[in-house]
């Protein structure tokens, strides 16, 4: 027994003790109460929805937190358990690249000539700048539909960026449009190492190991859901900075919660036009640096919402009048049809 607590025995009526003891026995059984009921809504919900599948290694996962110092909380049905690496895919790697940037630099509007030289194929990276390639209006092609889809075929993040962008042109002029395009992030990943001389790796663990230790790039090794197809559709290196982290569900959740909680994330909620200015129109589908968001989302009010897709296997990771929220699948499901039960268990959470 340490000494702090002998010296609260000796100092404190046992009585007072007594009450306090009860007292919290007391909210702890309400609570678990309340997470019973939740749970069973939330459990029947997945088993019903699971069961429009055939496949048998179909499973679905969906968890909740309430805040950055609260605890995840994670239900899943089928061929996924709570403890599996997931390929938590875009939607946990780009926010966390675009949080980086703006605790790292460089500042939003620098061009990117400086580590991607046009003298050296770069098309016209002295009109492009970080903000572009967070809010994928750079006009850089995505990689993931020009390199070789095979699970034994390796690609890194610098081929990749050579393959879509080096001696290639343009799909527009940069902050004219826009594409959605991996490259944009694997080159966010890259400028970071450049700048700081540190791997992406080094620079995951540094600012979100403490809330998300299971947080690591992909090796083809990871505990995944058996759901998973024993054969990976390409490579798992294939997604590269942009999209290939893994680990578990708590894990993306507590990571993504403490990145909302921070002030950065004003920055990349205040939604933007493709051009880099500040929007005006929140009437749909919104565009943040590093994330998006929904003017209305679960009979609710503006929300991120970030869905992705790793293969057959489908994502979402929204953040709701201040709540996290993750659905993940180990099968084939349309994505409609998952938003649809996604919106309908963020609504029994929030009963």
């Amino acid at each position: 027994m340490s000494e702090q607590f002998t010296r609260f025995r000796q100092n404190e009526p046992h009585l007072v003790l007594s009450r306090s003891l009860c007292i919290a026995l007391t909210l702890l059984a309400n609570i678990s109460v309340l997470e019973g009921a939740d749970k069973d809504s939330v459990s029947a919900e997945l088993h019903r929805f699971l069961l429009t599948d055939s496949s048998k290694s179909a499973g679905i996962l969906f968890g909740t937190m309430a805040g950055p110092d609260s605890r995840p909380q994670a239900w899943t049905e089928g061929a996924i358990v709570e403890d599996n690496d997931l390929r938590l895919g875009c939607p946990t790697a780009k926010p966390l690249l675009a949080y980086l940037i703006l605790k790292e630099g460089p500042d939003l509007d620098s061009t990117i000539d400086h580590w991607f030289p046009e003298k050296d194929g770069f098309t016209q990276s002295h009109s492009i700048t970080i903000k572009h390639l967070l809010l994928n209006s750079s006009g850089i092609r995505d990689y993931v539909t020009l390199v070789p889809i095979n699970p034994d075929s390796a690609v890194t993040p610098t081929n990749s960026i050579d393959r879509a962008y080096r001696n290639q042109p343009l799909l527009f002029q940069p902050g004219t449009g826009f594409a959605y395009s991996n490259t944009n992030f694997n080159m966010i990943g890259r400028i970071l190492e450049l700048r700081t001389g540190k791997s992406l790796q080094q620079l995951f663990h540094q600012y979100f190991g403490a809330y998300a230790p299971s947080l690591r790039l992909d090796n083809g090794k990871g505990n995944y859901p058996q759901g998973y197809p024993r054969i990976w559709q390409y490579h798992w290196s294939a997604p590269g900075y942009a999209g290939g982290f893994i680990g578990s569900a708590a894990d993306a959740m507590r990571v993504f919660s403490f990145v909302t909680s921070q002030p950065e994330f004003r920055i990349m909620t205040r939604w933007y036009a493709t051009n880099g200015s500040i929007s005006t129109d929140t009437s749909g589908n919104l565009l943040g640096l590093g994330i998006f968001g929904k003017s209305h989302f679960a009979g609710r009010g503006e929300a991120v919402v970030y869905e992705g897709n790793m293969g057959p296997c489908q994502m979402i990771l929204a953040e709701v009048e201040g709540r996290v929220f993750y659905i993940s699948t180990a099968h084939q499901v349309e994505l409609p049809k998952l938003s649809e039960l996604f919106q309908k268990l963020i609504g029994i959470s929030f009963h």
